[in-house]
Parts: structure tokens; sequence; C-alpha cells
């Protein structure tokens, strides 16, 4: 299979974002970044499927049991208005991801769609997804943050825990970011 490859840009559209949302919510550049708080302040409602009435007994219960990981999280609209929902029977760190996979969707206009076609499959655009997916990647961890799980932080389950996202998602970044390479440079240059 091909490698997916973004727009001319899209990764340094991605960093802005995370600075200008750090900005917004007066954090640090390297500060880690609470997708419920951005939620609230972009004004994107979150309805957590455990704790929601709206949603059946029967549905909390086949989410929480056999079907747990068939459902992470959707963005559901009506009109222009778009509200996510959120199956939090998983762990803190992919709620994370997930709720920032949702909230980069809107935040890049993705058309909505039904989540199953008239064939009975899952609506899925890879490169919808993988825009998705780095952007809300980008804003849970952008360069500098990457940059600081390196230096600041003897084991990446600290780091982890620090930024609240999963192994797999951090060692993303700091590759994408070639963090490890800069961080060496930058201890080159205070020592010489």
């Amino acid at each position: 299979m091909a490698k997916l490859r973004l727009r001319r840009g899209f990764h340094k559209e991605a960093e802005e974002y995370a600075q200008e949302f750090r900005q917004e919510l007066q954090l640090g550049d390297s500060d880690p970044l609470d997708p419920y708080a951005l939620a609230a302040h972009l004004e994107i409602p979150i309805r957590k499927l455990l704790s929601d009435p709206a949603f059946s007994n029967e549905l909390r219960a086949y989410f929480a049991g056999k079907g747990r990981d068939l459902f992470s999280a959707a963005t559901v609209f009506d009109g222009s208005r778009a509200e996510i929902i959120l199956n939090d029977n998983h762990h803190a760190n992919r709620l994370h991801s997930s709720l920032m996979d949702e909230i980069a969707h809107i935040l890049l206009g993705h058309p909505p769609r039904p989540p199953i076609t008239d064939g009975g499959c899952r609506h899925f655009d890879r490169i919808l997804e993988k825009e998705a997916n780095d952007l809300g990647w980008t804003i849970l961890v952008p360069k500098r943050a990457a940059l600081r799980a390196i230096e600041n932080f003897t084991a990446r389950a600290d780091a982890c825990a620090f930024f609240k996202v999963s192994h797999e998602l951090l060692e993303y970044r700091i590759r994408k970011c070639d963090s490890v390479r800069h961080a060496q440079n930058r201890a080159k240059r205070t020592q010489a």
C-alpha cells in the first residue's frame, strides 16, 4: 500500500494550530493540552456514552462489553452545529486521542457523512482520517512538546503520563519531529 502524503504545508499548519490553541488556553508551548478544555473553548459539546441518558442501557452495555473496541468516538452534525459522541469505556489516553481526532475533523471542515454506506460498509476516507489523526496528534504533542519529552524525561512512560497520551502517539510524534537528533544537537551546542 502506498504511503499517504498530505498536502504541502499541512504539518506546518498543524504546528500553528497547536501553538495558537495553547496561547488561547494560556498554556506554554510544550505544556500538555487537555482536549476536553479545547472542546469547551471551541464550544463543541461532548456527549459521553456512559453518562448521557439519551443512550439506551442496551447500547451502553454493548459498547462497554462486546462492542467496546468497535467505537471510540464520532462527530454528529445538526446543520453546521457539531457535537462529539465519545465512548468513555476506554483508557484516558485513548479518549484524549479519539477526542482530538474528532475535534480535528471539525477544525479541518471535513464533510459530515453517514457512518455506514448503503452497502453496509463503514465510510472511510484514508486521506481525511490521516489529516485528522496527524492534526489531532500534533495538537496533543507539538514539536516543542516532543522535544520536552526527550530532554526532560528519562522514561518515555513518564512523558506519556505527563502529556496523557499513549506510548504509540508519543513515539510517533518524537520520530515525526526528529526530536532525538534535535535534542542531541542542542546538547552539543550547550557543551561547546
